[in-house]
């Protein structure tokens, strides 16, 4: 079961995101749909950086992302969805550009 705490940031997160003229509309639909930890873990995990991440951190609420929630509560979500918030957090605050979605695994050169 969800935290109310949890629960309670999220909302803060769509408020305050709503006050600065952006709707995370697919997050919020997710959440309706799979529940606050499930839709965030899906969203988390999954190969492409969402526009929402992009969004709040140019709006300066990068503090309020769905990766910042894991970071806060994160008895809430798995190691793997601990681990991937943490990525996408660290590449921000170090300043390194995020990709669409992270790079896999290189081949290697034509022989």
């Amino acid at each position: 079961m969800t935290s109310l705490t949890l629960e309670s940031f999220i909302d803060e997160m769509i408020r305050l995101s709503r006050k600065r003229g952006y709707s995370p509309t697919t997050f919020i639909q997710m959440r309706r749909r799979h529940g606050t930890v499930d839709a965030i873990s899906r969203l988390v995990v999954s190969g492409d950086i969402q526009s929402g991440f992009r969004r709040l951190d140019a709006l300066g609420l990068l503090d309020w992302t769905i990766e910042a929630a894991v970071r806060k509560f994160p008895d809430e979500f798995s190691r793997e969805v601990q681990y991937a918030a943490k990525w996408r957090l660290d590449q921000v605050k170090s300043g390194s550009e995020l990709p669409t979605r992270p790079a896999g695994p290189k081949s290697a050169p034509p022989t």
